[in-house]
């Protein structure tokens, strides 16, 4: 490559991972055929690890309204979420574990057509919500993108929809009868402190909760990418890409 490697780019190791399923995407998909995939990957990795605008992109990763282009086509076909599901490799289903956490929004995100994008204000201020669960490795498997408005217990439901483990890890902020309840029917034994308003205070494996700071170091993880910790992007759609783009970072031990 004519670009000389720097921190934040893919090693030969990755690369080797990621490439015989980038050139299977593109062919399912129909995508660009364009010379350097990997060029543009390690592009993408840059903006999103250091929040820097598209303009900034360094000279050498190609030019910089060509490749966000193709970075937005990639995310509106869906190719990252498909490449970090073909990436994920024996996850570890024993038990899974699920939080939410606020990204904080850019003024320059704000603006988009077409509605508010998922970006919410609360007493925070105008923020983006991740709603992720996590393997018993502490590997992302699963995310939802909301309005930092929306409460984690609203959305656990459509989380945990279709996947199956022994145990569901959660904090308190999850307990409610519908959660546990579809847990249970999802084959999961829900691991949950039950909120001190309840009249009936159900056990919980207290030993096995303590595996819940797992979600959280997900979380420290993906926000070293500061086009995470603060949302730069104007659509939801851009921003799930550049989460999703995190997410396959873990998977690979870039982070």
């Amino acid at each position: 490559m004519s670009n000389p490697y720097n921190r934040h780019d893919l090693t030969d190791e990755n690369w080797n991972k990621l490439e015989p399923l980038i050139t299977e995407l593109l062919g399912k998909w129909g995508g660009c055929n364009a010379g350097d995939n990997r060029l543009f990957v390690n592009a993408c990795l840059w903006i999103i690890r250091t929040g820097s605008p598209w303009r900034d992109l360094p000279n050498g990763y190609g030019k910089f309204n060509a490749v966000h282009r193709r970075y937005k086509r990639w995310c509106d076909k869906g190719i990252w979420d498909k490449l970090l599901a073909e990436l994920i490799d024996e996850p570890d289903y024993e038990w899974l574990m699920i939080d939410g956490s606020h990204c904080k929004v850019h003024p320059h995100a704000a603006g988009a057509v077409g509605g508010n994008q998922d970006m919410g204000r609360n007493k925070r201020g105008l923020n983006t919500k991740i709603h992720l669960v996590v393997e018993a490795n502490g590997n992302p498997i699963k995310f939802m993108i909301t309005g930092g408005e929306v409460s984690d217990f609203t959305e656990a439901v459509h989380l945990i929809t279709g996947l199956k483990a022994e145990h569901l890890i959660a904090d308190k902020g999850y307990d409610s009868d519908e959660i546990v309840r579809f847990a249970k029917k999802q084959g999961m034994n829900p691991v949950i402190p039950p909120r001190k308003n309840r009249n009936e205070q159900r056990e919980y494996d207290k030993h096995l909760y303590k595996l819940r700071h797992l979600v959280e170091n997900a979380f420290l993880k993906l926000k070293r990418f500061r086009g995470i910790a603060t949302r730069y992007t104007k659509t939801t759609s851009a921003f799930r890409g550049a989460v999703t783009l995190a997410a396959i970072s873990l998977w690979l031990n870039l982070v």
